[in-house]
């Protein structure tokens, strides 16, 4: 069985994460995946890691630079998106008929995650190489480890133009994140 637990414990880095505040999403057997990327799957791929750098195994769009490790530029992320149909936009608020992009920066403005937004208002995450996560605001993730949600994209959405507003689910309950519950056997009524 998949467990995400580990995240609860990485506070230094995400500092908002609380019990609640995320769901595995993987519709993996296994947890690590280090075929993709964070960049890769908010533009829907699977298939690829997605980074600037010149190295074996990495992608980046054709006529695009490739940029050494924390010297990456925002300028070059948001193109490698556009070249996936996104469009740049002012914010992250939910737009029927569209699927959307939060480009992550950190205080010197590099490019550290990217999360894509998913049709009930939420965004979803691939964090490196482990998990595909759910978490109902950007702001989940904002931290040490990705910085800020600061840059915002959009394209319409496949399949779904048109489609009627959803709620977003309500952001996690504030406060000291209680202990990890293991779930009990089922009882021998139940086996």
């Amino acid at each position: 069985m998949r467990d995400c637990s580990w995240l609860l414990e990485a506070r230094e880095d995400f500092p908002n994460v609380r019990l609640g505040s995320f769901c595995c999403a993987s519709d993996r057997t296994r947890d690590r995946d280090d075929k993709y990327n964070c960049i890769a799957w908010a533009v829907g791929k699977k298939d690829t890691f997605w980074w600037p750098q010149k190295l074996a195994g990495y992608y980046w769009p054709n006529g695009l630079p490739r940029e050494p490790l924390n010297r990456e530029t925002v300028e070059n992320f948001l193109r490698a998106f556009e070249t996936e149909g996104f469009q740049r936009c002012e914010h992250a608020e939910f737009e029927s008929g569209f699927e959307k992009v939060a480009l992550y920066v950190n205080h010197l403005e590099v490019p550290k995650h990217a999360a894509r937004s998913l049709p009930n208002g939420g965004w979803t995450s691939k964090l490196g190489d482990d998990e595909d996560i759910e978490h109902p605001t950007l702001g989940v993730l904002e931290g040490h480890a990705y910085g800020r949600a600061k840059y915002f994209l959009k394209r319409p959405c496949p399949g779904r133009p048109n489609e009627p507003a959803k709620q977003p689910p309500p952001p996690p309950a504030e406060g000291p994140v209680p202990p990890i519950t293991p779930i009990p056997p089922p009882l021998k009524s139940q086996v």
